[in-house]
């Protein structure tokens, strides 16, 4: 390294000052124009999350609609068995029909806990 010399220092080195126009050409229009394709891309970003959110919405609904289709399929043919045994055995045709009604409360408990987890998601959203 070589020593500093006090001539080097004392003198200013001259800056090139631009005009306003040239500045904001030159300078601030690209940043803006930078912020601007940000803004849109977050923007558009934004709309596909809220349709994705939606599209899952929507698939859930549709799964509670086919589950609820299922317990009143399975309530139905229970009462359809009860009401008319095929074989004539009683005692069969009550352990179907309690494992129907099982089988019932559990896809009734699954909808429930679907409805609540759609609840949860609405919530969120809209917090």
């Amino acid at each position: 390294m070589r020593p500093l010399d006090i001539v080097e220092l004392a003198e200013p080195e001259e800056v090139e000052v631009l005009e306003p126009e040239e500045d904001f050409e030159q300078f601030l229009l690209p940043v803006i124009n930078e912020m601007r394709e940000d803004i849109a891309a977050l923007t558009r970003e934004h709309g596909r999350a809220y349709m994705r959110n939606r599209s899952k919405l929507w698939e859930m609904d549709n799964m509670l609609i086919q589950i609820k289709t299922q317990v009143e399929a399975s309530e139905e043919s229970a009462l359809n068995h009860l009401q008319n045994p095929d074989d004539g055995v009683e005692g069969r045709g009550t352990k179907r029909c309690e494992k129907a009604e099982e089988k019932a409360k559990e896809i009734a408990k699954m909808a429930e806990m679907l409805v609540e987890l759609v609840r949860r998601i609405e919530k969120s959203e809209s917090s």
